[in-house]
Protein backbone atom coordinates (compact mmCIF):
# COMPACT_ATOMS: atom_id res chain seq x y z
CA UNK A 1 0.00 0.00 0.00
CA UNK A 2 1.49 3.23 -0.87
CA UNK A 3 1.97 6.09 1.43
CA UNK A 4 0.13 9.80 1.50
CA UNK A 5 3.95 11.15 -0.30
CA UNK A 6 3.80 8.80 -2.53
CA UNK A 7 0.14 9.19 -3.78
CA UNK A 8 1.17 12.78 -4.17
CA UNK A 9 3.99 12.08 -6.13
CA UNK A 10 2.16 9.30 -8.68
CA UNK A 11 -0.76 12.33 -9.67
CA UNK A 12 1.60 15.25 -9.97
CA UNK A 13 2.65 15.97 -13.79
CA UNK A 14 6.29 14.26 -14.17
CA UNK A 15 9.15 17.09 -14.50
CA UNK A 16 11.71 17.32 -17.22
CA UNK A 17 15.33 16.81 -16.56
CA UNK A 18 16.33 19.88 -16.72
CA UNK A 19 19.90 19.54 -15.13
CA UNK A 20 21.82 19.29 -18.05
CA UNK A 21 20.23 21.84 -20.35
CA UNK A 22 20.35 24.68 -17.44
CA UNK A 23 23.92 23.66 -16.85
CA UNK A 24 24.56 23.91 -20.81
CA UNK A 25 23.00 27.32 -21.05
CA UNK A 26 24.59 28.54 -17.85
CA UNK A 27 28.56 27.43 -19.78
CA UNK A 28 27.44 29.15 -23.18
CA UNK A 29 26.84 32.51 -21.15
CA UNK A 30 29.73 32.16 -19.07
CA UNK A 31 32.29 31.64 -21.75
CA UNK A 32 30.31 34.58 -23.88
CA UNK A 33 31.44 36.59 -21.10
CA UNK A 34 34.95 35.73 -20.51
CA UNK A 35 35.57 35.82 -24.47
CA UNK A 36 34.30 39.90 -24.46
CA UNK A 37 36.34 40.61 -21.13
CA UNK A 38 39.48 38.74 -22.56
CA UNK A 39 38.98 40.93 -25.84
CA UNK A 40 38.23 44.46 -23.78
CA UNK A 41 41.41 43.78 -22.31
CA UNK A 42 43.77 43.10 -25.14
CA UNK A 43 42.21 46.18 -26.79
CA UNK A 44 43.10 48.01 -23.66
CA UNK A 45 46.43 47.52 -24.57
CA UNK A 46 46.21 48.46 -28.24
CA UNK A 47 44.72 51.76 -27.03
CA UNK A 48 47.95 52.25 -24.95
CA UNK A 49 50.28 51.19 -27.65
CA UNK A 50 51.65 48.43 -25.92
CA UNK A 51 51.69 44.65 -27.42
CA UNK A 52 49.57 42.43 -25.36
CA UNK A 53 51.46 39.88 -23.29
CA UNK A 54 49.28 37.09 -23.70
CA UNK A 55 48.39 34.90 -26.43
CA UNK A 56 45.73 36.38 -28.84
CA UNK A 57 44.59 32.61 -30.26
CA UNK A 58 42.89 32.29 -26.73
CA UNK A 59 40.17 34.09 -28.40
CA UNK A 60 39.81 31.30 -31.17
CA UNK A 61 40.10 28.72 -28.37
CA UNK A 62 36.87 30.83 -26.65
CA UNK A 63 35.13 30.99 -30.37
CA UNK A 64 35.50 27.06 -30.68
CA UNK A 65 34.00 26.62 -27.12
CA UNK A 66 31.32 28.89 -27.61
CA UNK A 67 30.54 27.22 -31.10
CA UNK A 68 29.96 23.96 -29.59
CA UNK A 69 28.27 24.09 -26.44
CA UNK A 70 25.85 26.44 -28.13
CA UNK A 71 25.37 23.92 -30.59
CA UNK A 72 24.39 21.65 -27.51
CA UNK A 73 21.85 24.02 -26.57
CA UNK A 74 20.23 24.51 -30.29
CA UNK A 75 19.78 20.74 -30.34
CA UNK A 76 18.47 20.50 -27.11
CA UNK A 77 15.93 23.38 -27.18
CA UNK A 78 14.81 22.26 -30.40
CA UNK A 79 13.33 19.56 -29.41
CA UNK A 80 11.14 21.17 -27.23
CA UNK A 81 7.23 21.35 -28.33
CA UNK A 82 7.01 24.80 -26.84
CA UNK A 83 9.62 26.00 -29.46
CA UNK A 84 9.92 24.21 -32.31
CA UNK A 85 5.84 24.79 -32.61
CA UNK A 86 5.87 28.22 -31.33
CA UNK A 87 9.20 30.31 -30.39
CA UNK A 88 11.18 29.51 -33.13
CA UNK A 89 8.66 31.46 -35.41
CA UNK A 90 8.66 34.91 -32.86
CA UNK A 91 11.49 37.63 -34.09
CA UNK A 92 13.65 38.42 -31.36
CA UNK A 93 13.20 35.41 -28.97
CA UNK A 94 16.35 32.79 -30.05
CA UNK A 95 17.13 29.42 -28.70
CA UNK A 96 19.77 30.71 -26.32
CA UNK A 97 17.13 33.16 -24.38
CA UNK A 98 14.36 30.78 -25.12
CA UNK A 99 16.27 27.85 -23.36
CA UNK A 100 17.07 30.17 -20.46
CA UNK A 101 13.55 30.64 -20.05
CA UNK A 102 12.48 26.93 -19.86
CA UNK A 103 15.25 25.90 -17.96
CA UNK A 104 14.71 28.52 -15.09
CA UNK A 105 11.02 28.40 -15.59
CA UNK A 106 9.46 25.57 -16.71
CA UNK A 107 5.26 26.02 -17.51
CA UNK A 108 4.69 22.42 -15.96
CA UNK A 109 5.85 24.00 -12.47
CA UNK A 110 2.93 26.48 -12.34
CA UNK A 111 -0.52 25.23 -12.18
CA UNK A 112 -1.72 29.00 -13.48
CA UNK A 113 0.06 32.10 -15.55
CA UNK A 114 -0.23 33.80 -12.16
CA UNK A 115 1.93 31.39 -10.28
CA UNK A 116 4.82 31.92 -13.47
CA UNK A 117 4.43 36.07 -12.70
CA UNK A 118 5.30 36.13 -9.05
CA UNK A 119 8.24 33.71 -9.73
CA UNK A 120 9.56 35.56 -12.68
CA UNK A 121 8.71 39.10 -9.93
CA UNK A 122 6.25 40.46 -12.21
CA UNK A 123 3.44 40.05 -9.69
CA UNK A 124 2.20 43.62 -8.00
CA UNK A 125 2.76 43.49 -4.01
CA UNK A 126 0.86 46.14 -2.17
CA UNK A 127 0.19 47.93 -5.71
CA UNK A 128 3.44 48.06 -7.10
CA UNK A 129 6.55 45.18 -8.31
CA UNK A 130 8.95 43.97 -6.15
CA UNK A 131 11.97 45.92 -6.64
CA UNK A 132 15.77 44.29 -5.67
CA UNK A 133 16.49 44.98 -1.98
CA UNK A 134 19.69 43.55 0.45
CA UNK A 135 18.38 40.39 1.58
CA UNK A 136 15.05 40.12 -0.03
CA UNK A 137 14.19 36.46 -0.75
CA UNK A 138 10.92 35.10 -2.60
CA UNK A 139 11.69 36.83 -6.12
CA UNK A 140 13.76 35.51 -8.83
CA UNK A 141 15.42 38.71 -10.04
CA UNK A 142 17.80 37.10 -12.40
CA UNK A 143 14.65 35.23 -14.21
CA UNK A 144 12.79 39.09 -13.47
CA UNK A 145 15.90 40.63 -15.55
CA UNK A 146 15.67 38.33 -18.30
CA UNK A 147 12.01 38.10 -19.36
CA UNK A 148 11.99 41.97 -18.93
CA UNK A 149 15.38 42.88 -20.31
CA UNK A 150 16.93 40.18 -22.57
CA UNK A 151 12.88 38.97 -23.99
CA UNK A 152 11.85 41.85 -23.60
CA UNK A 153 13.42 44.88 -24.43
CA UNK A 154 16.27 43.71 -26.43
CA UNK A 155 14.47 41.37 -28.16
CA UNK A 156 10.99 41.95 -28.40
CA UNK A 157 11.05 45.48 -28.99
CA UNK A 158 14.53 46.47 -30.38
CA UNK A 159 14.04 43.31 -33.32
CA UNK A 160 10.52 44.66 -33.61
CA UNK A 161 8.81 41.75 -32.68
CA UNK A 162 5.05 40.55 -33.32
CA UNK A 163 5.19 41.59 -29.57
CA UNK A 164 6.36 44.81 -30.18
CA UNK A 165 2.69 46.06 -31.56
CA UNK A 166 1.20 45.15 -28.46
CA UNK A 167 3.63 47.33 -26.70
CA UNK A 168 3.27 50.49 -29.05
CA UNK A 169 -0.76 49.39 -28.11
CA UNK A 170 0.22 49.20 -24.42
CA UNK A 171 2.29 52.14 -24.00
CA UNK A 172 -0.02 54.54 -25.95
CA UNK A 173 -2.72 53.20 -23.21
CA UNK A 174 -0.51 54.06 -20.16
CA UNK A 175 0.87 56.93 -21.67
CA UNK A 176 -2.58 58.61 -22.02
CA UNK A 177 -4.03 57.74 -18.50
CA UNK A 178 -0.85 58.81 -16.81
CA UNK A 179 0.01 61.67 -17.90
CA UNK A 180 -2.79 63.33 -20.46
CA UNK A 181 -5.72 62.45 -18.05
CA UNK A 182 -3.50 63.67 -15.30
CA UNK A 183 -5.59 66.41 -13.39
CA UNK A 184 -1.81 68.19 -12.78
CA UNK A 185 -1.50 68.59 -16.04
CA UNK A 186 -4.95 70.70 -16.25
CA UNK A 187 -3.48 73.24 -13.34
CA UNK A 188 -1.46 75.60 -15.84
CA UNK A 189 1.21 75.80 -18.31
CA UNK A 190 4.40 77.04 -16.22
CA UNK A 191 4.53 78.75 -12.45
CA UNK A 192 2.58 81.89 -12.62
CA UNK A 193 4.25 83.83 -10.05
CA UNK A 194 7.95 83.43 -7.98
CA UNK A 195 7.24 81.05 -4.10
CA UNK A 196 9.89 80.83 -2.29
CA UNK A 197 13.63 79.51 -4.26
CA UNK A 198 11.03 79.02 -6.98
CA UNK A 199 11.20 81.75 -9.76
CA UNK A 200 7.97 82.73 -12.48
CA UNK A 201 7.94 80.40 -15.83
CA UNK A 202 9.83 77.69 -13.79
CA UNK A 203 8.54 73.74 -15.15
CA UNK A 204 8.48 71.64 -12.20
CA UNK A 205 8.81 67.93 -11.66
CA UNK A 206 5.46 66.05 -10.39
CA UNK A 207 7.23 65.74 -6.78
CA UNK A 208 7.86 69.76 -6.74
CA UNK A 209 4.25 70.34 -8.17
CA UNK A 210 2.63 68.10 -5.69
CA UNK A 211 4.27 70.28 -2.79
CA UNK A 212 3.56 73.84 -4.18
CA UNK A 213 -0.45 72.50 -4.78
CA UNK A 214 -0.20 71.55 -1.02
CA UNK A 215 0.46 75.25 -0.09
CA UNK A 216 -2.01 77.08 -2.30
CA UNK A 217 0.05 77.16 -5.76
CA UNK A 218 -2.03 76.15 -8.38
CA UNK A 219 -0.29 77.28 -11.95
CA UNK A 220 1.77 74.64 -12.24
CA UNK A 221 3.24 72.36 -15.11
CA UNK A 222 3.94 68.51 -14.75
CA UNK A 223 6.96 67.18 -16.83
CA UNK A 224 5.85 64.23 -18.28
CA UNK A 225 8.03 61.16 -17.75
CA UNK A 226 7.43 59.01 -20.55
CA UNK A 227 9.96 56.55 -19.09
CA UNK A 228 7.34 55.27 -16.60
CA UNK A 229 4.57 54.58 -19.18
CA UNK A 230 7.04 52.47 -20.64
CA UNK A 231 8.23 50.42 -17.91
CA UNK A 232 4.95 49.92 -17.53
CA UNK A 233 3.79 49.02 -21.07
CA UNK A 234 7.08 46.63 -20.87
CA UNK A 235 5.94 44.44 -17.84
CA UNK A 236 2.58 44.21 -19.78
CA UNK A 237 3.43 42.92 -22.43
CA UNK A 238 6.35 40.38 -20.90
CA UNK A 239 3.18 39.35 -18.41
CA UNK A 240 0.90 38.64 -21.96
CA UNK A 241 3.92 36.77 -23.58
CA UNK A 242 4.46 34.32 -20.11
CA UNK A 243 0.45 33.71 -20.30
CA UNK A 244 1.11 32.21 -24.00
CA UNK A 245 4.17 30.76 -23.08
CA UNK A 246 1.97 29.10 -20.33
CA UNK A 247 -0.73 28.28 -22.22
CA UNK A 248 1.43 26.88 -25.48
CA UNK A 249 3.74 24.79 -23.48
CA UNK A 250 0.91 23.13 -21.50
CA UNK A 251 -1.60 22.27 -24.29
CA UNK A 252 1.23 21.01 -26.42
CA UNK A 253 2.45 18.28 -23.71
CA UNK A 254 -0.59 17.74 -22.64
CA UNK A 255 -1.17 19.49 -19.04
CA UNK A 256 -4.26 20.61 -17.77
CA UNK A 257 -4.95 24.87 -18.94
CA UNK A 258 -7.05 27.22 -17.52
CA UNK A 259 -8.22 29.85 -18.15
CA UNK A 260 -6.95 33.31 -16.74
CA UNK A 261 -8.58 34.48 -13.73
CA UNK A 262 -9.16 37.65 -15.15
CA UNK A 263 -11.46 36.44 -17.78
CA UNK A 264 -13.12 33.55 -15.80
CA UNK A 265 -13.88 35.71 -12.26
CA UNK A 266 -12.83 39.32 -13.82
CA UNK A 267 -15.18 39.69 -16.41
CA UNK A 268 -13.32 40.12 -19.22
CA UNK A 269 -14.33 38.60 -22.06
CA UNK A 270 -11.27 39.32 -24.83
CA UNK A 271 -8.39 37.41 -24.82
CA UNK A 272 -5.01 38.33 -26.57
CA UNK A 273 -4.41 35.41 -28.26
CA UNK A 274 -0.29 33.52 -29.14
CA UNK A 275 1.47 35.63 -32.30
CA UNK A 276 4.26 34.23 -34.48
CA UNK A 277 5.93 36.43 -37.03
CA UNK A 278 6.72 34.08 -40.11
CA UNK A 279 5.24 33.53 -42.43
CA UNK A 280 3.79 36.91 -41.43
CA UNK A 281 2.79 38.97 -38.16
CA UNK A 282 -0.46 36.39 -37.27
CA UNK A 283 -2.20 34.83 -34.23
CA UNK A 284 -0.79 31.11 -33.70
CA UNK A 285 -2.26 28.85 -35.99
CA UNK A 286 -2.85 25.97 -33.48
CA UNK A 287 -4.60 28.71 -30.65
CA UNK A 288 -8.00 27.73 -32.29
CA UNK A 289 -8.18 24.47 -30.59
CA UNK A 290 -6.97 26.09 -27.24
CA UNK A 291 -9.85 28.63 -27.94
CA UNK A 292 -12.29 25.92 -28.05
CA UNK A 293 -11.22 24.60 -24.90
CA UNK A 294 -11.16 27.61 -22.97
CA UNK A 295 -14.26 28.67 -24.43
CA UNK A 296 -16.02 25.09 -23.77
CA UNK A 297 -14.61 25.51 -19.65
CA UNK A 298 -16.21 29.21 -19.53
CA UNK A 299 -19.56 28.45 -20.95
CA UNK A 300 -19.04 30.88 -23.15
CA UNK A 301 -17.53 32.90 -26.29
CA UNK A 302 -14.41 34.33 -26.42
CA UNK A 303 -13.86 37.33 -28.12
CA UNK A 304 -10.13 37.62 -30.00
CA UNK A 305 -8.01 40.67 -29.18
CA UNK A 306 -5.00 41.55 -31.65
CA UNK A 307 -3.07 44.67 -32.31
CA UNK A 308 -3.38 46.44 -35.56
CA UNK A 309 -1.07 44.52 -38.44
CA UNK A 310 -2.05 40.97 -37.35
CA UNK A 311 -4.08 38.91 -39.26
CA UNK A 312 -6.55 36.87 -37.39
CA UNK A 313 -6.74 33.14 -39.48
CA UNK A 314 -10.49 32.48 -39.69
CA UNK A 315 -11.53 29.60 -37.67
Amino acid sequence: MRSMGEKAMAQAPSQPQLSYPRLMVETYLDLVDSRRRYVQRVKSYERLGTAWPGPTSIIDVFDNLIKMVRAEVVRWVEGIPVYDAWMRDIKGLGPINAAQLITMAHYSRFPNPSKLWKYCGLAPVDGKIPKKRRGQKGVKFKLKAIVCYKIGWMGFIYKRSVYRLLYDQFYQSYKTRVYEDNPLNRLGDVLAEPYGRYKAGTVLDQRKAMWLIDHGVTRVKVVPKPAHAMKMALIKMVKVFLCHYWLVGRWLDGLDITTPWIIKYGGHGDIYPPMVDKPEPMVWPNFWEIKDALEEELGRKLSIVVPKGVRVKEE
